[in-house]
Formats: structure tokens, C-alpha cells, sequence
């Protein structure tokens, strides 16, 4: 796991807090993955190119587990 600075973690999370936040007055909550995703990043355990694959890779299958739902092809 990454080491990072407690400046660049206290960037991270008020970075994070910012993004819930506006979500949140969109009425947009994340899911437990995705909250996940989001401490890991928070802490130095992915860095941003990780934390975007991560996300993308959690966004293709909620598609994907949706199109199932539905019957979608």
C-alpha cells in the first residue's frame, strides 16, 4: 500500500467530502462498493489511476447487473 502525507490524505478526504457532498444535494447516495472504493482512495491504498479503474470497473457491473434485471442484451 502507497504511503502517503498527511497533507495529501487531508487532500484527498476534502476532496471526497466535497464530491458526497454535492451528490448528496442532488439526492445521489453511493453504494457500500463504492464507499469503499472512495476510503481506499482517501487513505493512500489506491492511487488515482487505481481509484479509476476501480470505480469503472464497479460502474460496468451495475450495468451489467442491471441489464440481467431487465432481460437486456
Amino acid at each position: 500500500m502507497p504511503t502517503i502525507s498527511a497533507e495529501e490524505m487531508k487532500r484527498r478526504r476534502d476532496s471526497v467530502a466535497s464530491t458526497l457532498g454535492t451528490h448528496a444535494m442532488e439526492g445521489l447516495f453511493p453504494d457500500e462498493p463504492t464507499l469503499d472504493i472512495l476510503r481506499r482512495y482517501e487513505t493512500g491504498e489506491l492511487t488515482l489511476d487505481q481509484f479509476s479503474e476501480a470505480m469503472d470497473a464497479h460502474a460496468h457491473s451495475l450495468v451489467a447487473s442491471r441489464r440481467t434485471l431487465v432481460g437486456a442484451v
